[in-house]
């Protein structure tokens, strides 16, 4: 191959503005210089404001598939009664992505799987099309809807999972454990690729100048164990520990979200942030000693690796991706006594909390956006390699 590649980014809506999002703007970022890039999208795109939230500086053409696709989305989301977009969105990009392969020397996919050959990158944050083994956030919630929503996009979606070993095929995925939970799926072992966090937005305050109290970071809705968290804390305030509790992440409008700022609202150690500016939460971030994280099977835990990044330690649930990012048993827990549990240990024993924050200071380069930035340029070049091999 001569000059430089031709890539096609294909994402489906970046509006969201959520961890695979990352990793896309920061795909465009790693990538641009070094080949030609074109993003594909369905939605509309504001790449300034996208750079602005993420940190990035994408600048490439986007084009956006649009005409008879969207026109048979509307019809489908009709047909299915449902908000859940997500898995129809990536199920039209996985059909359209073979065509829009035909004009690239590669195609870079940044939000699960794709119905496209060799040579591909193909970041997967969970199996998309088989959730066999890693349910869908919201399937005991949607019932009998669900499972027919799931069924037209899995058939929409044209995946074929033999597709992912073939050469010149890369997989990616976010975590260890996510790593597994794919193997179990689809029966390949894709690179471990942490998402790109920006660490070095976290510059944190001295240990004895932080707050005594907790941060929680991240949407606050029921999968994220909200009301489990509060519960945590006030078991840790039984224990003797005068601790308070940020929960930063936006609030929804249902009674969930209502429910849980009226609890909050009686509880003088609780407070809502809600979403709020990146400043506040790096601010909130850097200056408090501990983090918690409630969400269980998490894919990855971006959330988390900010805590780690801005110097907190951070306490999360005993599975899931997240158990990489903190590394060590005492930092996790598998239900609220347990965590109330470990948390007393870790506070009551200033020489366990210094040894576990110099484990935690050499994570935070681990998921750097330059680590991210080399293993994906890695990748790309790989799958270009094997798929000229292939053909020769």
């Amino acid at each position: 191959m001569t000059g430089r590649a031709s890539v096609a980014v294909v994402h489906p809506d970046l509006s969201a503005r959520g961890g695979a999002e990352a990793v896309c703007l920061h795909a465009l970022e790693a990538l641009q210089d070094r080949y030609d890039v074109t993003l594909y999208t369905l939605a509309p795109v504001d790449l300034a404001a996208l750079n602005d939230y993420h940190g990035t500086d994408a600048a490439v053409p986007v084009a956006r598939v649009g005409g008879a696709v969207r026109r048979l989305r509307d019809a489908l989301v009709a047909l299915a009664d449902t908000d859940y977009l997500g898995l129809l969105d990536m199920a039209l990009l996985s059909r359209l992505a073979p065509r829009i392969a035909a004009d690239h020397d590669v195609v870079v996919g940044t939000k699960n799987e794709l119905a496209v050959g060799p040579p591909s990158v193909q970041y997967l944050h969970f199996p998309a099309f088989d959730r066999s083994v890693v349910p869908r956030r919201d399937a005991e919630a949607a019932g009998t809807v669900s499972a027919a929503y799931d069924r037209v996009c899995d058939l929409l979606a044209g995946f074929d999972p033999a597709v992912l070993q073939r050469p010149g095929t890369v997989p990616l995925t976010n975590s260890e454990w996510m790593r597994d939970r794919i193997g179990e799926t689809y029966g390949v072992e894709p690179a471990v690729v942490y998402p790109p966090v920006a660490v070095d937005a976290f510059d944190g305050a001295a240990w004895a100048e932080r707050d005594h109290g907790f941060v929680s970071v991240g949407r606050l809705t029921p999968d994220k164990n909200v009301h489990r968290t509060v519960d945590i804390v006030a078991g840790v305030r039984d224990r003797g520990h005068d601790v308070h509790l940020h929960l930063v992440g936006p609030v929804p409008d249902t009674d969930y979200g209502d429910g849980l700022r009226e609890r909050a609202a009686g509880l003088s150690f609780v407070s809502v942030e809600g979403a709020v500016p990146r400043e506040r939460l790096v601010e909130l971030v850097c200056t408090h000693r501990w983090g918690i994280h409630g969400k269980d099977r998490e894919h990855f835990g971006m959330a988390v690796a900010e805590l780690v990044a801005g110097g907190t330690v951070p306490f999360v649930p005993d599975d899931g991706g997240q158990r990489a990012i903190v590394g060590d048993d005492r930092l996790r827990y598998r239900d609220a006594e347990d965590a109330v549990a470990a948390i007393d240990g870790v506070l009551s024993d200033p020489a366990t909390c210094e040894a576990l924050r110099d484990h935690l200071a050499g994570r935070a380069a681990e998921f750097g956006p330059e680590r991210f930035a080399e293993r994906l340029r890695a990748a790309v070049d790989r799958a270009l390699t094997a798929a000229d091999g292939a053909d020769g």
